[in-house]
C-alpha cells in the first residue's frame, strides 16, 4: 500500500506560471522611494557631472541596490535618467534642478519633474484624458493607463504607484472626494505648443519645391532665402538643419545661412 508521503514525493513540481508584462516600464517602488532614488542619482553623479551605477546610488540613499536597480527602466523611460553606457547612468538636467531646489522648496521644485512627466506617455494620457473631462475617477484613469501601456491585472499595484507619482508631480491633482482633476498643465501645454509649431515649420519648408537646375549652372547659384519666424522657439538647430537640407537640393557646393533681425 502506497502512503500519502510517497504520492506527494512522486507529484511533479509546480510550474511557475508565466505572465505577460506591460509594454512600458512601470515603477517598482512607491513615490517616497522614487524621490530618494532620483535625488540619489544627482548626489552620486556629483550633480550630473560623472556617470554612476545603481550600487553607488544605493550607498548614497541607504536603499537596497535591488530597489534602485528595479526602478532604472522606469526612470530612464521617463527621461529622468539616461544611460550613456551599459550599467551606468546620468540624471537629466531637469532631475538635477529638481534635486537641488527640493532642499529649499520641494513644491516649487516639482515643476522640473512635471516638465519631464508631461512629455512621457503616461503624462500625455493624463493631459489628454483630462482635457475631455473635468474630473476622473482613479479607476478610470488606471484603466486608461493600463490600455496605453498594455498592462495586465498583475500590473495593478505598479499602476497604482504610477498614479501616485503623477499626482506627486502635481500634473494631476486629487480632490478631497478622491477624484482626479487637472493640475498644473503649463509645462504640458508649452511642450505641446512648441512641438506643433516645430512640426508646422518642418512641413512648410519640406513642402517647398526644389528648383531643377543644370549641373553647369548649379555651381554659380546664389541663394537668398527669407524665412519669417513668428515664434522665437522655432529658432532651433533642428529647424536650421531642415532649411540647410532643402537648400542643399540646389546642388550648391557650400550652403551658408545668414540671418538678420529687425
Amino acid at each position: 500500500m502506497t502512503n500519502t508521503t510517497e504520492l506527494a514525493s512522486e507529484a511533479p513540481p509546480k510550474q511557475k506560471v508565466a505572465r505577460l508584462s506591460a509594454e512600458k516600464a512601470l515603477p517598482a517602488s512607491g513615490v517616497e522611494t522614487l524621490v530618494k532614488i532620483i535625488k540619489g542619482y544627482v548626489v552620486a553623479s556629483q550633480g550630473g557631472q560623472s556617470q554612476t551605477n545603481y550600487k553607488d546610488v544605493a550607498s548614497a540613499t541607504t536603499l537596497s541596490p535591488a530597489f534602485v536597480n528595479s526602478n532604472n527602466s522606469f526612470l530612464a523611460e521617463s527621461g529622468i535618467i539616461t544611460s550613456p553606457k551599459y550599467g551606468f547612468y546620468l540624471p537629466s538636467e531637469e532631475a538635477v534642478r529638481y534635486a537641488r531646489e527640493a532642499a529649499w522648496d520641494e513644491e516649487k521644485a516639482k515643476s522640473h519633474l512635471r516638465k519631464l512627466v508631461s512629455q512621457c506617455w503616461y503624462g500625455q494620457v493624463a493631459t489628454q484624458t483630462l482635457s475631455l473631462r473635468s474630473t476622473l475617477t482613479k479607476d478610470d484613469f488606471k484603466r486608461s493607463l493600463a490600455i496605453k501601456c498594455g498592462a495586465t491585472e498583475g500590473d495593478s499595484n505598479a499602476l497604482d504607484r504610477l498614479m501616485d507619482f503623477i499626482i506627486y508631480t502635481e500634473l494631476v491633482v486629487e480632490t478631497e472626494r478622491g477624484l482626479l482633476t487637472k493640475g498644473n498643465l503649463d509645462e504640458a501645454q508649452t511642450v505641446t505648443g512648441q512641438q506643433a509649431e516645430s512640426e508646422h515649420f518642418d512641413k512648410s519648408i519640406a513642402s517647398l519645391p526644389a528648383p531643377q537646375l543644370s549641373a553647369d549652372k548649379a555651381a554659380s547659384v546664389s541663394l537668398v532665402l527669407h524665412v519669417h519666424i513668428k515664434n522665437l522657439s522655432d529658432l532651433t538647430d533642428e529647424n536650421a538643419e531642415v532649411v540647410r537640407k532643402w537648400a542643399a537640393k540646389l546642388g550648391c557646393g557650400q550652403i551658408q545661412l545668414d540671418s538678420d533681425s529687425q
